[in-house]
């Protein structure tokens, strides 16, 4: 190979190896089973905290309930369904 040749592939090569490495550090996926616990309690932000820690979601998300969501899929994100009560009526994943 010239030189030529490898400066134009080294961009290409560290590209790459940036994607290789961002598809590995994945972020943790929300278990929804220890989530459940939390349905019929309060809908605080205390309760949000603790959903989070028990299902490992890096992402929260209240969600009225009957209102309109998105259907992308998150692994890591965890969906509290709450009611006029602020009750929690449902923990998703994804």
């Amino acid at each position: 190979m010239t030189m030529k040749t490898l400066t134009l592939l080294a961009p290409l090569a560290l590209c790459l190896a940036t994607g290789v490495a961002s598809a590995q550090a994945a972020p943790p996926a929300c278990q929804s089973e220890p989530g459940q616990t939390f349905v019929g309690g309060p809908a605080t932000q205390d309760s949000g905290a603790q959903i989070i820690s028990a299902t490992g979601a890096s992402i929260l998300q209240w969600v009225f309930e009957g209102s309109p969501v998105t259907m992308d899929f998150r692994p890591e994100r965890v969906r509290v369904v709450y009611n006029r009560d602020m009750k929690v009526v449902a923990v998703t994943c994804g």
